[in-house]
């Protein structure tokens, strides 16, 4: 015997209502989705061992590596070096201060990645996350590897393309802020290499003093510049075409909205500096070689000193 939908009237509204809706729904028009649009969400970041590994076989960073290779080959071949008393020197170095300068070397990195952290943070629009320490940290060994094979501070600029590629962020504000850290850097490098100076004045070797009016020269030259920016910001501005005015605004407050919190940025630029000095002078003990701290010192901040100018 069959039940007809007026004797089940409970059965037949909820049947009648979902059929109902689901004409809607088939009938209903497809959203156009425009994969241009300016509003469309990004997509979700790479997992980090992904995102790391894109990064290393990347074309600069190949780049980086075969520049990096030829160099040392020629290096060898014009430069008579002797392969075989380095080789040699190196086999009868401490084993042990070696494996530590090479730990410690690597610390400098996870210092340096959290005051850059933290300067953007500083820089950062309102509502802008800002990732954490260990992924600003590959970014600055990234770029400083960079740096040891290309002129003009290419590693930084690449540094600048990583931070927008992966984070969706200004180009021309994460610029500013790693200028502010150029700047935090050379301060530093002075001051500590004028703590460093009374040890080796008495030498009466005049290098000091032009390594130490250099560093100076340096200071001097960033302040300038610093307050040029400051002062003549909206006289560049009213100068430039509308293109380039955004983009120096967006690099203005990079750089000068980093600095804040500047003790916190100084105790971790602190804590890489001495880091650099303490592997340095763990390299002199592992060969065995003769030299004073003070001296170590003064070394490891002069070599500094060209990496913080193109």
């Amino acid at each position: 015997m069959k039940t007809s939908r007026s004797a089940c009237p409970k059965y037949s509204a909820r049947h009648a209502s979902f059929l109902a809706n689901l004409r809607r729904k088939l009938m209903a028009p497809v959203p156009h989705q425009d994969h241009h649009s300016q509003d469309e969400t990004p997509p979700a970041p790479p997992p980090a061992a992904t995102s790391v590994f894109r990064r290393v076989l990347s074309l600069p960073a190949i780049i980086s590596v075969v520049i990096a290779a030829l160099l040392l080959v020629f290096m060898v071949t014009r430069f008579d070096v002797d392969l075989s008393a380095t080789w040699d020197r190196v086999a009868s170095a401490n084993p042990w201060y070696l494996a530590l300068a090479f730990a410690v070397h690597y610390t400098t990195f996870i210092f340096r990645g959290a005051r850059w952290r933290l300067l953007l943070q500083n820089a950062a629009e309102s509502g802008t996350t800002v990732p954490g320490v260990l992924y600003c940290s590959q970014l600055v060994l990234l770029g400083w590897f960079a740096n040891s094979v290309a002129w003009l501070r290419l590693g930084d600029a690449y540094r600048a393309y990583l931070y927008r590629d992966e984070q969706n962020g200004s180009f021309s504000r994460t610029i500013g802020t790693i200028l502010a850290e150029r700047a935090l850097d050379t301060v530093l490098v002075a001051l500590l290499m004028i703590a460093a100076a009374p040890f080796l004045l008495d030498r009466g070797n005049s290098v000091t003093w032009v390594v130490l009016g250099f560093s100076v020269s340096l200071v001097v030259g960033l302040t300038v510049i610093l307050l040029a920016m400051t002062w003549g910001k909206g006289f560049l501005l009213r100068r430039m075409p509308p293109w380039m005015a955004v983009r120096y605004e967006r690099f203005h407050e990079g750089t000068m909205g980093s600095f804040q919190r500047v003790p916190m940025a100084t105790a971790w630029g602190l804590l890489g500096w001495a880091a650099e000095i303490a592997r340095m002078y763990l390299v002199v003990r592992a060969l065995g070689f003769d030299i004073s701290f003070p001296l170590v010192v003064f070394l490891t901040l002069a070599n500094a000193l060209l990496t913080l100018v193109p």
